[in-house]
């Protein structure tokens, strides 16, 4: 695959005009576009000491599909999370403009996973170099490095749609949640059909012992996406095996886990209905206690620090930090003039390091997607 030789440090420092914070612009290609996967998937090795992001020419990344842009001439780089050197990981990699080509550690930092511009999981050796191929989809990795999970939707039947799981060598698939059996606990079923409902966004706890999966109703429908209002979407959650499901939560959109999971986070309205004042929410891993958990009109893919204290999320206009036991925020980072925020566009998906130290994060504000990264010991 002819792509820019690349390698060598890319990092230049700045100073953010609104918050007065060091920003560490990471790559600054002038042809290539580079993404972290997601707000749930740590770029940072295991160790703390690489970054894995993936990256394609700009004027590759064209082919629509859904409400995304994509190519399959991507490629996997490894940043040295210290020196900020770049070396080149894999080629062939299927990227698109939402989440890259899906980047994913193993728990033991030996590999990296990605989407493979076949359609298959790649996993490529992070020593050696060498790709193995392997049938099937990825959502995420369980932290116990064991298993893969993802889902199947409207392109298969509605008796094979739902959560599956697999070995990391591709074994062993099976089905552990049937679509149809999160519509029968769902409480307003009467409102849509099953098929109408489509599963995704599974989520592992730290132990791996449980998982999240949301609904969304209608989800391609356009115009009118969300046709059912202030119901939508509701949160589940399941143990490993696919028993013991039950409903948690209507949402409004994007969940994470507390860093105890004894918690979800996520975005709703105070007016569902309506979608009027947005808010952060929490709510207690048995579905009791739910609370906002800053009065104010925030939503973005919000993830709390490990720690526990604060909250990082994003708006039009920027990086958004939420201290929790203070109530209070601030905006740790601008975007300028601002860019297409939209799936086709940059999604910046602010993700913390594992030791709370750094935020990482995806931004076009100098015309398409770039890697920055906010130091947080300031």
């Amino acid at each position: 695959m002819d792509l820019p030789e690349r390698r060598g440090v890319e990092k230049t420092a700045f100073t953010d005009p609104v918050s007065g914070r060091e920003i560490w612009r990471l790559t600054r290609s002038s042809v290539m576009a580079d993404r972290h996967t997601y707000y749930d998937v740590n770029p940072w090795s295991p160790d703390g000491r690489q970054i894995v992001f993936s990256s394609a020419r700009v004027e590759d990344v064209t082919t629509p599909e859904r409400d995304l842009l994509y190519t399959n001439r991507g490629a996997i780089y490894l940043m040295d999370a210290e020196a900020f050197e770049i070396s080149p990981l894999a080629p062939d990699a299927h990227y698109q403009t939402h989440n890259g080509a899906f980047t994913a550690w193993h728990p033991d930092g030996s590999a990296v996973f990605f989407t493979h511009a076949s359609g298959e999981i790649a996993r490529v050796d992070v020593r050696t170099r060498q790709v193995q191929r392997i049938e099937g989809k990825m959502r995420q990795i369980s932290p116990d490095g064991t298993t893969i999970v993802w889902t199947e939707n409207h392109e298969v039947p509605l008796a094979e749609r739902g959560v599956y799981i697999m070995g990391l060598d591709g074994s062993g698939a099976r089905q552990i949640v049937s679509t149809q059996a999160v519509y029968d606990v769902t409480p307003n079923k009467d409102l849509f059909t099953v098929d109408e409902v489509t599963v995704g966004n599974t989520k592992w706890t730290p132990d791996s012992q449980h998982m999240l999966l949301t609904i969304w109703v209608r989800l391609f429908e356009r115009p009118g996406q969300f046709s059912v209002p202030g119901i939508e979407r509701s949160l589940y959650v399941a143990n490993r095996d696919g028993s013991g499901l039950r409903w948690l939560t209507h949402f409004g959109h994007h969940h994470s886990w507390t860093p105890d999971a004894r918690s979800v986070l996520y975005c709703d309205w105070l007016d569902p209905d309506a979608k009027r004042h947005p808010r952060l929410f929490l709510i207690d891993f048995d579905g009791t206690n739910k609370r906002v958990v800053i009065d104010e009109p925030l939503g973005g893919h919000p993830l709390m620090s490990p720690d526990g204290t604060r909250v990082v999320t994003w708006d039009d206009e920027g990086v958004i930090l939420v201290d929790v036991g203070e109530g209070r925020s601030e905006h740790l980072a601008t975007f300028g003039e601002g860019f297409d925020q939209s799936h086709r566009g940059t999604h910046p998906h602010p993700v913390w390091k594992a030791d709370g130290s750094q935020i990482l994060y995806n931004s076009a504000q100098t015309g398409h997607s770039q890697l920055y990264l906010l130091p947080m010991d300031q």
